[in-house]
């Protein structure tokens, strides 16, 4: 008769499997939900800069004169330099153009001169708009496409969501590999 150990032989235990799953994929819904408040504003600051950087103001030839408004743009007014302190500037184009005064002094250069903005136009429709600015010789208007900002902000969104669905996936297929293992 062979001997028998009277308890069987040791088996070693099951390895418990999916840990390495449910860590990532719970830092990554952390990451995610920090990207998803702050990627949409960095994306969207990025794209904001880049089409403020190239846009490219357009003389009106004077100190007052008329432009194409667009719903969908922004259209930053400019001077030259050495006049920006003391212009005042007007918009009317209908009950929707808007001026607002600008604070920022980014220059630009316009036919090889200096020109410093002083305000913005915006608009709710599609319409041309007369500005007129007392003390400046010269008025020009750049358009800023406002869309490519709504794409990065899209962008910024996206992103994050797509890699926190990921994420919610590793850790639910790590959860269920630790309780089936």
């Amino acid at each position: 008769m062979a001997y028998q150990a009277p308890y069987g032989t040791y088996q070693a235990p099951r390895r418990k499997r999916g840990m390495k799953r449910i860590v990532f994929g719970a830092l990554g819904i952390i990451a995610n939900g920090i990207g998803l408040i702050v990627m949409p504003f960095v994306a969207g600051l990025a794209v904001a800069v880049v089409a403020l950087l190239s846009a490219t103001p357009v003389s009106l030839g004077g100190a007052s004169g008329t432009f194409d408004a667009s719903a969908s743009s922004l259209h930053y007014v400019y001077v030259p330099t050495a006049e920006a302190g003391s212009v005042s500037c007007t918009a009317e184009g209908g009950a929707d153009a808007v001026w607002e005064p600008e604070g920022t002094t980014v220059p630009t250069t316009v036919d090889g001169a200096e020109y410093s903005p002083v305000g913005s136009v915006t608009v709710t429709s599609d319409q041309e708009v007369t500005l007129s600015c007392e003390g400046a010789s010269d008025v020009a208007v750049a358009d800023v496409g406002m869309m490519g900002t709504l794409i990065g902000l899209g962008v910024g969104l996206v992103i994050p969501i797509g890699l926190g669905l990921i994420a919610v996936i590793l850790l639910i297929w790590g959860i269920i590999a630790r309780v089936r293992s």
